[in-house]
């Protein structure tokens, strides 16, 4: 099953050139790292759907509105080593469980995406822009689908295991797996951490998040444990002397190699584990034992209310169950 995010993509191929065009145009502008980032990541990943589930297309330019419609299709409603699902084509409301596709969220944010590129290449070289009379999926509403957060099982159970063992690999799995979960931190912001960004007796770090913004996380005295045994094993690699806190065997880690790493931890207790769910079970946590918002919004980073309301709403209902038996809505009659 091709599903996001790391498990997929076809090469783009042919396709590459107005990727890499669009990329310049895109720095340029002066757009964000990631922006640049994200963007050219849908183009690639169209792309490489593009040449396995249309190969009679050869150029950006013959892509009309029948692509963008199936490809969302296709991402609405699964496929298998890039080709739509027969029962996705024939109607989406009715694909078996074995065609399952990508979330609301991610579609949108796929289609948006490619807006964008259309319309660049629409500009760039005064053609038809594609996306004229073609819809991008709808996001979520604010309650629908709310993700999925960890239980206090599965957490206790990953850092249990990673915590049993004392070799390099343990060491490093432990202080990472507390630091995602202590501190709700983003992907980016927590793989690219510096030595000099982590401060253990403080129980601080630096990370610089989107918008090249940057913020102090904190974590708690057991992660500054776990950090601590780390930076003690890791002073005994042969690479050392890198600036980048987390080290593999061959030197710094990027971050899909921690991605890789979480994944793994996840899959060896049968635990579906990508660095975002750590996010989501922080602010779940985080306002189910009565935190602030705004000191929510502050530690992890978000800049408008919309953003607390979506990760705010994994388990909302739990939450409001609960706060029930906290209050006495009968006064005491």
């Amino acid at each position: 099953m091709t599903r996001h995010p790391k498990i997929r993509r076809a090469e783009p191929g042919h396709y590459q050139l107005w990727i890499d065009s669009w990329c310049l145009s895109l720095e340029a502008e002066g757009r964000s790292k990631r922006t640049v980032t994200m963007y050219l990541d849908v183009a690639r990943f169209f792309a490489g759907w593009l040449r396995q589930a249309r190969p009679k297309v050869r150029d950006w330019d013959e892509v009309g509105r029948d692509e963008l419609r199936a490809f969302f299709i296709w991402l609405r409603a699964g496929a298998e080593d890039g080709k739509p699902c027969p029962h996705a084509l024939a109607d989406p409301g009715t694909a078996p469980a074995g065609c399952a596709g990508y979330g609301k969220g991610y579609i949108n944010n796929v289609g948006r995406g490619l807006q964008q590129f259309f319309a660049w290449i629409a500009e760039e070289e005064e053609l038809p822009n594609p996306f004229e009379k073609v819809t991008v999926p709808a996001a979520p509403k604010a309650d629908e689908n709310p993700p999925p957060v960890l239980t206090q099982e599965q957490m206790t159970a990953l850092i249990k295991d990673a915590e049993r063992e004392r070799d390099y690999d343990s060491r490093r799995d432990a202080a990472m797996l507390r630091l995602f979960a202590a501190t709700g931190g983003r992907l980016a912001e927590l793989a690219l951490l510096r030595l000099d960004d982590v401060d253990v007796h403080g129980r601080e770090a630096t990370v610089t998040g989107k918008g090249n913004r940057t913020r102090t996380v904190k974590f708690d005295a057991k992660c500054a444990v776990a950090l601590n045994r780390y930076l003690r094993a890791r002073a005994k690699r042969s690479t050392a002397s890198a600036p980048a806190l987390w080290l593999g065997h061959k030197g710094p880690m990027t971050p899909n190699g921690i991605y890789q790493v979480l994944r793994r931890r996840g899959e060896r207790l049968g635990i579906s584990l990508n660095p975002h769910l750590f996010r989501h079970t922080f602010a779940h946590n985080w306002l189910d034992k009565g935190g602030a918002e705004g000191d929510l919004m502050a530690l992890a980073g978000w800049t408008s209310p919309q953003m607390l309301r979506h990760y705010g709403r994994s388990a909302k209902s739990a939450r409001a169950r609960r706060a029930y038996d906290r209050i006495d809505v009968m006064g005491g009659i």
